[in-house]
């Protein structure tokens, strides 16, 4: 079988022709990032002008289903617009030259026909390497319309040992694609998911080439801490590996079990708040967190004399848990999940609801100690709320923080915290002047 996806109004004769929406000669509809083929199927695909309509996660799903539907040796065929050429044309031609240029870039505003993101030549190279694509080649040309465009022509690995690891992993996409998992309007989620999947492909590598089940098990606990789920997921696509026996299978799938239904990720950012909230020691606090959930993990996997007492206490953490913030745990989720509740806070603080404010400010310190504005902000609350002893001790954090911080005008944003915390010690200052702060340019301009 060939597949021509995206095929739009143009019919390829011997082939089977995939369009998401325009259902006029295609055979079937169906999306380039869901393909509805078993694995191993197709000797050729070609994808004509059809990445450029796909957000960036969007084109990874896309391109590894390609990969796994793929035989053995089978080839993939793109082309997308030559983006560096095209912007050289651009630059160089006249007004009218650069309207069909930027259309061209930009694509049409009717439905499917927009372009979300143009790959240049080096960036889609790495990617279908890092797939599992080889022999790639690109040609540049410019068609009868005078629009510059790449083409790319590649290989899916004709033995399998070279084939599989990566077939492992556009199955995962697959199923994280299949399930719902994947929200393409959350970029860190996606990221944080897309970092997951390359460690597996990485510690997988590592173990077809050492043979070495110690890194399957290093990887097991790396990505037990930061989404159990997603290794429930793993451990049914290699259910027929042979990577590890069905009886280590079953011991990992039974933590598994346990740490999703205690929502392992959240008794972590639990814990995580109930470290000292001390400016500037974000990185201390996570990686405590992260050690302490390491050790957990790895002594249910030994399971050791300390299992049943380790099983008793996460359940009772996870009764502890007020409500669910995180999908994952990880630095960066922690960091935009304080982000959205200093947000919140400030709204709060517009709104002269002090007492929320407070509580909102105080969540996005508890998840991440690194940003002076979070403690500056909660500072001016607490001077509002006539709890100056608590004011003033984050005042000192404030400036505190500011001395580990790099930014510009760091000379004149501490002296004017200083100031400030002067006049709240003095009882000089009037909270009815306090506005919240969320820039330097927001609070003196």
């Amino acid at each position: 079988m060939r597949l021509n996806v995206g095929c739009g109004k143009k019919f390829e004769p011997e082939y089977c022709n995939i369009d998401l929406y325009e259902d006029l000669i295609a055979d079937k509809l169906m999306s380039a990032i869901n393909l509805d083929f078993e694995d191993n199927l197709c000797e050729e695909i070609k994808a004509i002008q059809i990445i450029e309509h796909l957000s960036f996660f969007e084109a990874i799903y896309a391109l590894n289903e390609f990969f796994r539907v793929l035989q053995l040796g089978g080839k993939l065929i793109l082309e997308i617009p030559d983006l560096m050429k095209a912007c050289k044309v651009f630059l160089n031609s006249n007004n009218d030259q650069k309207k069909v240029v930027l259309g061209w870039i930009y694509g049409v505003p009717d439905k499917g026909l927009q372009h979300k993101f143009c790959f240049p030549d080096y960036m889609l190279t790495e990617l279908l390497e890092n797939i599992g694509f080889i022999n790639i080649r690109t040609t540049k040309f410019t068609n009868l319309e005078a629009i510059p465009i790449l083409r790319f022509e590649c290989y899916k690995p004709e033995n399998w040992d070279d084939a599989e690891i990566f077939q492992i992993l556009a199955n995962m996409h697959k199923i994280l694609q299949s399930e719902n998992y994947v929200d393409f309007t959350d970029s860190l989620i996606i990221k944080e998911q897309e970092d997951l999947l390359s460690l597996y492909l990485i510690k997988l590598l590592k173990f077809r080439k050492k043979k070495k089940k110690e890194i399957i098990f290093e990887m097991f606990i790396d990505s037990l801490i930061k989404w159990p789920q997603s290794v429930k997921l793993l451990l049914g696509v290699l259910k027929d590996k042979n990577f590890i026996s069905q009886s280590e299978i079953q011991r990992i799938s039974d933590i598994i079990d346990l740490l999703i239904r205690v929502d392992f990720p959240n008794i972590l950012c639990y814990l995580l708040k109930k470290v000292p909230n001390y400016p500037g020691t974000q990185r201390i606090a996570f990686f405590s967190i992260e050690s302490f959930a390491r050790s957990v993990v790895k002594n249910l996997i030994q399971n050791n004399e300390e299992k049943d007492k380790l099983i008793k206490k996460l359940t009772n953490l996870s009764t502890q848990i007020e409500y669910l913030e995180i999908k994952l745990f990880s630095p960066k989720i922690l960091e935009k999940k304080a982000s959205d509740y200093f947000y919140l806070g400030i709204k709060a603080f517009y709104e002269k609801k002090y007492t929320i404010a407070y509580n909102r400010f105080l969540r996005a310190i508890k998840l991440y100690r690194d940003d002076f504005w979070y403690f500056w902000n909660l500072a001016k609350i607490l001077v509002i709320l006539n709890r100056k002893t608590e004011a003033i001790r984050y005042y000192k954090r404030t400036v505190r923080l500011i001395k580990l911080t790099k930014i510009n005008n760091k000379k004149f944003i501490r002296n004017e915290i200083t100031k400030e915390l002067y006049y709240v010690k003095n009882d000089k200052v009037s909270t009815q002047e306090f506005k919240p702060v969320l820039s330097i340019q927001s609070q003196y301009l």
